[in-house]
Protein backbone atom coordinates (compact mmCIF):
# COMPACT_ATOMS: atom_id res chain seq x y z
CA UNK A 1 0.00 0.00 0.00
CA UNK A 2 2.71 2.29 0.90
CA UNK A 3 4.37 1.56 -2.57
CA UNK A 4 1.22 2.84 -4.35
CA UNK A 5 1.39 6.21 -2.04
CA UNK A 6 5.08 6.73 -3.31
CA UNK A 7 5.43 9.80 -4.79
CA UNK A 8 7.37 8.05 -7.67
CA UNK A 9 4.76 5.64 -8.29
CA UNK A 10 1.77 8.74 -8.23
CA UNK A 11 4.01 10.30 -11.11
CA UNK A 12 4.76 7.44 -12.88
CA UNK A 13 0.90 6.99 -13.13
CA UNK A 14 -0.19 10.24 -13.74
CA UNK A 15 2.74 10.01 -16.52
CA UNK A 16 0.85 6.97 -17.70
CA UNK A 17 -2.71 8.09 -18.20
CA UNK A 18 -0.84 11.42 -19.42
CA UNK A 19 0.62 9.34 -22.37
CA UNK A 20 -2.83 7.44 -22.69
CA UNK A 21 -5.49 10.34 -23.15
CA UNK A 22 -2.65 12.23 -25.25
CA UNK A 23 -2.72 9.42 -27.58
CA UNK A 24 -6.43 8.70 -27.61
CA UNK A 25 -6.87 12.36 -28.19
CA UNK A 26 -4.67 13.12 -30.52
CA UNK A 27 -6.20 9.60 -32.54
CA UNK A 28 -9.71 11.40 -32.34
CA UNK A 29 -8.34 14.32 -33.47
CA UNK A 30 -6.55 12.37 -36.24
CA UNK A 31 -9.57 10.10 -36.91
CA UNK A 32 -11.91 13.58 -37.30
CA UNK A 33 -9.49 15.42 -39.43
CA UNK A 34 -8.94 12.04 -41.77
CA UNK A 35 -13.12 12.24 -42.15
CA UNK A 36 -13.26 15.72 -42.65
CA UNK A 37 -10.52 15.73 -45.55
CA UNK A 38 -12.37 12.94 -47.22
CA UNK A 39 -15.63 14.59 -46.69
CA UNK A 40 -14.21 17.66 -48.30
CA UNK A 41 -12.34 16.11 -51.10
CA UNK A 42 -15.71 13.89 -51.94
CA UNK A 43 -18.05 17.24 -51.66
CA UNK A 44 -15.13 18.98 -54.08
CA UNK A 45 -15.30 15.42 -56.62
CA UNK A 46 -18.94 16.14 -56.43
CA UNK A 47 -19.07 19.63 -57.31
CA UNK A 48 -16.13 19.20 -59.66
CA UNK A 49 -18.41 16.74 -61.51
CA UNK A 50 -21.94 18.58 -61.11
CA UNK A 51 -19.44 21.96 -63.05
CA UNK A 52 -18.57 19.35 -65.52
CA UNK A 53 -21.94 18.30 -66.61
CA UNK A 54 -23.30 21.70 -66.55
CA UNK A 55 -20.41 23.00 -68.67
CA UNK A 56 -21.43 20.00 -71.12
CA UNK A 57 -24.89 20.89 -71.02
CA UNK A 58 -24.10 24.76 -71.35
CA UNK A 59 -21.87 23.62 -74.25
CA UNK A 60 -24.72 21.53 -75.79
CA UNK A 61 -26.64 24.12 -75.36
CA UNK A 62 -24.96 26.46 -77.72
CA UNK A 63 -24.84 23.49 -80.08
CA UNK A 64 -28.54 22.84 -80.27
CA UNK A 65 -29.32 26.65 -80.78
CA UNK A 66 -26.97 26.47 -83.72
CA UNK A 67 -28.61 23.61 -84.97
CA UNK A 68 -32.09 25.13 -84.38
CA UNK A 69 -30.64 28.53 -86.64
CA UNK A 70 -29.73 25.83 -89.60
CA UNK A 71 -33.03 24.35 -89.04
CA UNK A 72 -34.92 27.64 -89.48
CA UNK A 73 -32.73 28.63 -92.17
CA UNK A 74 -33.29 25.34 -94.13
CA UNK A 75 -36.73 25.92 -93.01
CA UNK A 76 -36.89 30.04 -94.90
CA UNK A 77 -34.72 28.50 -97.87
CA UNK A 78 -36.49 25.06 -98.75
CA UNK A 79 -39.99 25.73 -98.13
CA UNK A 80 -40.67 29.36 -97.93
CA UNK A 81 -38.49 31.00 -100.30
CA UNK A 82 -38.80 28.19 -102.48
CA UNK A 83 -42.85 28.92 -102.81
CA UNK A 84 -42.68 32.78 -102.84
CA UNK A 85 -39.32 32.02 -105.94
CA UNK A 86 -42.21 29.46 -107.92
CA UNK A 87 -44.75 31.92 -107.39
CA UNK A 88 -43.10 34.98 -108.85
CA UNK A 89 -42.08 32.49 -112.05
CA UNK A 90 -45.74 31.81 -112.32
CA UNK A 91 -46.60 35.47 -112.02
CA UNK A 92 -44.23 36.65 -114.71
CA UNK A 93 -45.50 33.23 -116.75
CA UNK A 94 -49.21 33.86 -116.05
CA UNK A 95 -50.41 30.95 -114.44
CA UNK A 96 -53.57 29.85 -113.20
CA UNK A 97 -54.42 32.32 -110.78
CA UNK A 98 -55.84 28.93 -108.30
CA UNK A 99 -52.62 27.57 -108.20
CA UNK A 100 -51.01 31.14 -107.51
CA UNK A 101 -53.29 31.89 -104.59
CA UNK A 102 -52.69 27.98 -103.33
CA UNK A 103 -48.83 28.79 -103.56
CA UNK A 104 -49.67 31.77 -101.55
CA UNK A 105 -51.73 30.44 -99.02
CA UNK A 106 -49.09 27.57 -98.49
CA UNK A 107 -46.32 30.05 -98.13
CA UNK A 108 -48.41 32.15 -95.59
CA UNK A 109 -48.62 28.88 -94.00
CA UNK A 110 -44.74 28.04 -93.78
CA UNK A 111 -44.24 31.84 -92.46
CA UNK A 112 -46.81 31.47 -89.75
CA UNK A 113 -44.97 28.29 -88.85
CA UNK A 114 -41.87 28.99 -88.27
CA UNK A 115 -42.64 32.41 -86.84
CA UNK A 116 -44.65 30.26 -84.23
CA UNK A 117 -41.38 27.55 -83.83
CA UNK A 118 -39.32 30.85 -82.81
CA UNK A 119 -42.08 32.19 -80.20
CA UNK A 120 -45.58 31.21 -79.96
CA UNK A 121 -47.86 34.70 -80.65
CA UNK A 122 -49.55 36.07 -77.40
CA UNK A 123 -47.77 33.88 -74.87
CA UNK A 124 -48.49 35.71 -71.89
CA UNK A 125 -51.68 35.46 -72.57
CA UNK A 126 -52.27 31.92 -73.86
CA UNK A 127 -52.51 29.21 -71.58
CA UNK A 128 -50.09 25.96 -71.14
CA UNK A 129 -53.33 23.83 -72.63
CA UNK A 130 -53.58 26.45 -75.47
CA UNK A 131 -50.24 26.56 -76.57
CA UNK A 132 -49.97 22.47 -76.19
CA UNK A 133 -53.00 22.34 -78.31
CA UNK A 134 -51.12 24.59 -80.74
CA UNK A 135 -48.16 22.87 -81.16
CA UNK A 136 -49.82 19.26 -81.68
CA UNK A 137 -52.55 20.31 -84.24
CA UNK A 138 -50.28 20.88 -87.06
CA UNK A 139 -48.74 17.52 -85.99
CA UNK A 140 -52.15 15.66 -86.17
CA UNK A 141 -51.47 15.41 -90.74
CA UNK A 142 -48.83 12.75 -90.21
CA UNK A 143 -49.51 11.26 -87.28
CA UNK A 144 -52.46 10.52 -84.50
CA UNK A 145 -51.87 13.00 -81.27
CA UNK A 146 -54.56 12.48 -78.45
CA UNK A 147 -54.07 15.22 -75.60
CA UNK A 148 -55.12 15.26 -72.24
CA UNK A 149 -55.48 17.97 -69.41
CA UNK A 150 -56.77 18.50 -65.96
CA UNK A 151 -55.85 21.84 -64.67
CA UNK A 152 -56.95 22.02 -61.30
CA UNK A 153 -55.88 25.64 -60.37
CA UNK A 154 -56.10 29.14 -61.82
CA UNK A 155 -52.52 29.86 -60.93
CA UNK A 156 -51.39 31.58 -64.38
CA UNK A 157 -47.80 30.03 -65.21
CA UNK A 158 -44.96 32.34 -65.96
CA UNK A 159 -43.70 32.23 -70.03
CA UNK A 160 -40.37 31.01 -68.66
CA UNK A 161 -42.36 27.67 -67.99
CA UNK A 162 -44.58 27.98 -70.62
CA UNK A 163 -41.87 28.19 -73.33
CA UNK A 164 -39.08 25.26 -71.68
CA UNK A 165 -42.45 22.86 -71.19
CA UNK A 166 -43.42 23.46 -75.16
CA UNK A 167 -40.03 23.55 -76.66
CA UNK A 168 -39.46 20.13 -74.87
CA UNK A 169 -42.82 19.22 -76.00
CA UNK A 170 -41.20 19.81 -79.69
CA UNK A 171 -38.65 18.51 -79.32
CA UNK A 172 -40.27 15.07 -78.19
CA UNK A 173 -42.44 14.73 -80.62
CA UNK A 174 -40.32 15.59 -83.39
CA UNK A 175 -38.01 12.46 -82.12
CA UNK A 176 -41.07 9.92 -81.82
CA UNK A 177 -42.07 11.17 -85.71
CA UNK A 178 -38.84 10.41 -87.20
CA UNK A 179 -37.21 8.07 -84.92
CA UNK A 180 -40.13 5.78 -83.08
CA UNK A 181 -42.66 4.69 -85.88
CA UNK A 182 -45.11 5.18 -83.85
CA UNK A 183 -49.13 5.54 -84.68
CA UNK A 184 -50.11 7.21 -81.81
CA UNK A 185 -48.54 10.36 -79.62
CA UNK A 186 -50.52 10.20 -76.16
CA UNK A 187 -49.77 13.83 -74.34
CA UNK A 188 -51.08 14.30 -70.55
CA UNK A 189 -51.08 17.80 -68.74
CA UNK A 190 -51.68 17.78 -65.43
CA UNK A 191 -51.73 21.69 -63.07
CA UNK A 192 -52.41 21.68 -59.37
CA UNK A 193 -51.75 24.54 -57.04
CA UNK A 194 -47.90 23.02 -56.41
CA UNK A 195 -47.26 20.24 -59.15
CA UNK A 196 -47.19 20.89 -63.26
CA UNK A 197 -47.02 17.69 -64.77
CA UNK A 198 -46.30 16.72 -68.38
CA UNK A 199 -46.22 13.06 -69.46
CA UNK A 200 -45.81 12.43 -73.17
CA UNK A 201 -46.32 8.40 -74.29
CA UNK A 202 -45.68 6.57 -78.16
CA UNK A 203 -46.30 3.38 -79.20
CA UNK A 204 -43.54 3.24 -81.07
CA UNK A 205 -40.20 0.65 -80.76
CA UNK A 206 -38.51 2.72 -77.97
CA UNK A 207 -35.27 2.96 -77.17
CA UNK A 208 -32.42 3.07 -74.56
CA UNK A 209 -32.21 5.71 -72.97
CA UNK A 210 -28.45 4.69 -71.63
CA UNK A 211 -27.21 4.55 -74.96
CA UNK A 212 -28.71 7.79 -76.12
CA UNK A 213 -27.93 10.01 -73.23
CA UNK A 214 -25.46 11.89 -75.38
CA UNK A 215 -27.70 12.78 -77.86
CA UNK A 216 -28.23 16.53 -78.43
CA UNK A 217 -32.33 16.22 -77.59
CA UNK A 218 -32.31 14.00 -74.73
CA UNK A 219 -29.41 16.77 -73.40
CA UNK A 220 -31.52 19.44 -74.74
CA UNK A 221 -34.23 18.30 -72.64
CA UNK A 222 -32.48 18.08 -69.31
CA UNK A 223 -30.90 21.33 -70.08
CA UNK A 224 -34.12 22.98 -70.08
CA UNK A 225 -35.56 21.12 -66.96
CA UNK A 226 -32.58 22.17 -65.15
CA UNK A 227 -33.38 25.65 -66.05
CA UNK A 228 -36.46 25.38 -63.81
CA UNK A 229 -35.08 23.34 -61.05
CA UNK A 230 -37.62 20.44 -62.77
CA UNK A 231 -37.20 16.64 -63.35
CA UNK A 232 -37.58 14.36 -65.78
CA UNK A 233 -37.45 11.13 -66.63
CA UNK A 234 -37.36 8.76 -69.93
CA UNK A 235 -37.63 5.72 -69.87
CA UNK A 236 -39.01 2.61 -72.61
CA UNK A 237 -42.31 0.98 -72.46
CA UNK A 238 -42.60 -2.70 -73.33
CA UNK A 239 -43.97 -1.00 -76.58
CA UNK A 240 -43.02 2.44 -77.27
CA UNK A 241 -40.84 5.60 -75.00
CA UNK A 242 -42.33 7.40 -71.97
CA UNK A 243 -41.29 10.69 -71.29
CA UNK A 244 -42.49 12.53 -67.76
CA UNK A 245 -41.47 16.13 -67.17
CA UNK A 246 -42.23 17.28 -63.19
CA UNK A 247 -42.12 20.10 -61.59
CA UNK A 248 -42.69 20.87 -57.80
CA UNK A 249 -43.08 24.17 -56.26
CA UNK A 250 -43.52 25.95 -59.21
CA UNK A 251 -45.11 29.06 -57.39
CA UNK A 252 -41.39 29.98 -56.26
CA UNK A 253 -40.69 30.53 -60.45
CA UNK A 254 -43.21 33.37 -60.77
Amino acid sequence: MEKWLDPKTIMLWIIIAITVVSILVFSFIRLAYLNFKQMTEAQLEESRLKLEHQKKLLENGILVQEQERTRIAADLHDSLIGKLTSLKLKHQLDYNSDEMDYLLSESIADARRISHDLSPPMLEFISLCELIDGIITPWKKNIAVDFYHDVRTDVTLPNSIKIQFTRVLQELITNIYKHAGASVITVHLRQSDRLLCLLVKDDGKGFDPNQNKKGLGLQNIELRMLYLNGKHSIKPLRKGTSALLLLEDYKDLI
